[in-house]
């Protein structure tokens, strides 16, 4: 006891005594930045505190926009210095920073001389700019590293697990959730994080996680550290009184998520649309086509309350509903159609066709559909279309799941959580099986492109890590979906469906779900997807769910408050648009804008020189329609329906009543029969008139959107 206390009071360390021997001894083989970092290190090691440079310099570095894509975290890097992007790859960025050119980024014995701190400091020039300053956190934290002898990492490494934004003092903290031993330890990490806001207008968030409110709306705060993001909402409630929305008489659970929102946001709905604009709205939305007049006067027949449940339910059961949403179903799985290239209309594409034509007509749910698309031939030429595992792997991802991951086919996800590897691994499922040598078939064998290297098939890590699905590869494929990411599976559909009758995605692009890409509304998504579960993934009742909701009635007129001074409407301030407060009149697709054409004119316009598609550009397909002669020639064809209205009834204003029910699916307004019944009693050649007059209405605004 006595020797020990002796050594502790008048003595060096014995750790430091035995540290400076070696370091003498390394003096003379190794070079002088070497034995620098190995007695700083060692030194440190005895003493400091737990360190990752993953997580503890990495992170600052992409704060701070140095590994961002347009620095030196692009594909090439700058300046010739090159680090991952937004430090995906901890261990090359490492090496490029401590070991590269002979390590001359870093200088131990003088750490602000290092070029990794006079540069960004712009001490010496720098293309990129000042970054940061000498009383900055991150010039605070590289430097000691430095000063520390730039370790990778001390004592037991750690694993990093969840990432919250906490609220704190008008703004937000970042919490960072880490492993270690088997136990849980958390760290404040805002200083590192990267935060911003979704939508600076309403609110700004600093680097520190301070917000300053802008203006009336809502955002969402998102917050980056390392692999994982958080985010958090903020809502700033407008002006407009949330009285205006009334009492909620209806018991749809859908409208009562959506009133709950705008009374937040303090956003009155716009009005139910008029009835007859409803009536065109569901029949273009679930059989592709305007009604038919009598289908007009049947509609109006049923009780106001039922009108649309009773209507909904008769056009669920038709052919014509088959059709359209056997056309959806080919768009979310890409399939390609003829009306933009014939040569589209190859073997492989039309059967697919057929196949979305026949489950949708047999009822079948959409888990049966994706069942037989991996499991049944025919079927899986949806995916087996493409030839490389990478295309057919990323296929899956934004067809079945709504997930992009095609971007770690590259490099990480900068913004989700793929990892290249996780991308290598699920594409190797997509490899063509090989014959064995019994004469069967075995599972195909997927190779790193660069190195040659065998690829271990893994399917996609959605929550937390399950044990392998033990099936062949395409029924491994379908469970996974079906069973494992069911959830992400069915929000994708939904989604999907909820986009085709309301013309706006709840998550948008709808192949981009991940947590810095929000949905409009989280909890609506949410009931959504528990209706479609709970219906055993069927196409008709999540469709009749939404169509009967006051949500889907809702008109599209914009409020007079969008109207500015000079007269100009300032739809994109509408924040009834924005926040679905009213719905978007959206113009029809062409695939709709031809069918509704030959629906009303009772001919078809497919067998002349002019059955080309419509242009997708809106003042193109306006210039066509108007200088082709297309519809001209289908007014000329003997049998059409606008002859038929001349024929039958004999006084203007019989036609006018007619041709606008049929094309309008209205009554003609008092101002258009000021205009149109004299200009139809004065004509030399009434007939040639009521055709001018149809051609004038197909060509309107009205008639080629959807209200």
């Amino acid at each position: 006891m006595l020797k020990n206390k002796k050594a502790s009071v008048g003595s060096p360390s014995l750790v430091v005594i035995v540290t400076l021997i070696i370091g003498l001894a390394l003096l003379f083989i190794l070079p002088t930045g070497t034995f620098l970092v190995a007695v700083k290190a060692e030194i440190k090691k005895s003493t400091s505190v737990s360190f990752d440079f993953s997580y503890d310099i990495l992170p600052m570095l992409a704060k701070k926009g140095c590994s961002s894509a347009e620095c030196h975290g692009a594909a090439t890097g700058r300046g010739g210095f090159k680090l991952s992007l937004f430090g995906s790859y901890p261990h090359a960025d490492y090496n490029a920073i401590t070991r590269e050119l002979k390590a001359r980024r870093i200088d131990y014995r003088h750490p602000s001389n290092s070029l990794i701190l006079s540069k960004p400091t712009q001490q010496i020039p720098h293309g990129g700019g000042r970054r940061f300053d000498a009383q900055d956190i991150a010039f605070k934290m590289l430097h000691q590293w430095i000063q520390d002898g730039a370790p990778y990492f001390r004592d037991e490494p750690k694993e990093l697990t969840h990432l919250e934004l906490v609220p704190k003092d008008g703004g937000y903290k970042v919490l960072a959730t880490f492993q270690r031993s088997g136990r849980s330890i958390q760290y404040e990490v805002t200083q590192m994080a990267l935060i911003k806001s979704t939508n600076d207008l309403v609110a700004s968030v600093d680097d520190d996680g301070r917000v300053t409110p802008r203006g009336p709306g809502e955002t969402w705060i998102l917050a980056r550290y390392s692999h994982l993001s958080a985010r958090s909402p903020i809502v700033n409630p407008f002006q407009q009184t949330a009285s205006k929305n009334g009492n909620l008489s209806t018991t749809h659970s859908l409208d009562h998520i959506w009133h709950k929102r705008l009374i937040k946001l303090g956003l009155a709905s716009a009005p139910r649309a008029p009835d007859e604009i409803l009536v065109r709205r569901l029949y273009l939305d679930l059989v592709g086509r305007p009604p038919a007049p009598d289908e007009v006067d049947r509609f109006f027949s049923i009780a106001v309350s039922e009108r649309i449940a009773v209507t909904a339910d008769r056009l669920l059961s038709t052919d014509d509903f088959n059709t359209v949403f056997a056309h959806h179903l080919g768009d979310w799985f890409e399939v390609p159609i003829p009306e933009k290239d014939a040569r589209n209309d190859k073997v492989v594409n039309a059967g697919l066709r057929r196949f979305f034509r026949q489950v949708v007509g047999d009822g079948d749910s959409i888990s049966s559909v994706i069942d037989r698309i991996f499991t049944q031939k025919g079927p899986d030429q949806a995916w087996r279309r493409f030839s490389d595992p990478r295309d057919r792997a990323e296929f899956v991802g934004r067809s079945t799941l709504g997930l992009s991951i095609g971007c770690a086919r590259c490099h990480n996800h900068p913004l989700d959580r793929w990892e290249q590897t996780e991308h290598l691994h699920f594409s190797a499922y997509f490899a063509e099986p090989r014959p064995n040598p019994s004469g069967e078939m075995m599972t195909g064998k997927f190779f790193q492109p660069e190195t040659g290297r065998q690829i271990r098939p893994a399917l996609l890590t959605l929550g937390k890590p399950q044990p392998e699905i033990v099936a062949p590869s395409e029924e491994r494929i379908a469970r996974f979906i079906l069973e494992r990411a069911k959830d992400q599976f069915c929000r994708n559909i939904v989604n999907r469906i909820f986009g085709a009758l309301m013309g706006r995605y709840l998550v948008d692009p709808p192949t981009d779900h991940r947590l810095s890409n929000p949905p409009i509304d989280q909890e609506m998504l949410d009931l959504l997807t528990h209706i479609f579960q709970q219906n055993g993934t069927d196409l008709r009742e999540l469709i009749r769910f939404i169509v009967t909701s006051e949500l889907y009635a809702v008109a599209s007129q914009p409020s007079t408050n969008v109207w500015s001074s000079t007269g100009n409407l300032q739809v994109s301030m509408d924040p009834q648009l924005q926040y679905m407060g009213r719905r978007e009149a959206r113009r029809l697709t062409n695939v709709q804008f031809r069918a509704a054409i030959e629906f009303v004119l009772g001919v078809s316009l497919g067998s002349s020189t002019n059955s080309r598609s419509l242009p997708e550009s809106p003042l193109a397909r306006q210039l066509y329609l108007l200088n082709s002669g297309l519809i001209q020639e289908g007014l000329q064809k003997p049998g059409n329906q606008i002859d038929a209205i001349f024929e039958f009834e004999t006084n203007p204003t019989d036609w006018l009543n007619e041709l606008t029910m049929l094309i309008l699916s209205r009554q003609p307004r008092s101002t258009e029969k000021n205009v149109f019944i004299p200009l139809l009693e004065k004509s030399t050649d009434p007939q040639t008139t009521v055709r001018d007059l149809a051609f004038a209405l197909i060509v309107s605004r009205e008639f080629g959107s959807l209200r």
